[in-house]
């Protein structure tokens, strides 16, 4: 095997690796986004069923000024997490061009050599 072809194996491992790190971190972006969607619909639930206890008559001791800061914590939370992942996707998917481009010049000069 020639210094060439190792290098091209090398150039399309890396390639390989950054693909798979881009689709592990769709996979992870996709899952915040159902998260979001679930803690949304746990929520609605939470106080439309808060609301059908006290219209029953049963008393609750409810404080929405706490829950609004718990909410807004972990919404704060979430996002510093998704804005870290959406930064390293976009940091990788970058890489990935670069190296998609020294991939295909080589291949280019290649094949003007043979």
């Amino acid at each position: 095997m020639t210094n060439s072809e190792v290098e091209r194996l090398e150039l399309e491992l890396e390639c390989e690796k950054l693909r798979l790190m881009s689709f592990q971190l769709d996979n992870l972006l996709e899952e915040y986004n159902q998260l979001l969607e679930l803690r949304e619909s746990i929520q609605l639930k939470f106080f439309t069923t808060i609301e059908n206890v006290k219209k029953n008559g049963i008393p609750v001791d409810e404080d929405y000024e706490r829950w609004e800061k718990l909410r807004t914590s972990e919404r704060e939370g979430w996002n510093e997490e998704i804005d870290l992942v959406t930064n390293l996707k976009y940091d990788v998917d970058d890489n990935l061009k670069l190296l998609d481009n020294t991939r295909m010049g080589r291949s280019m000069i290649s094949r003007e050599i043979d």
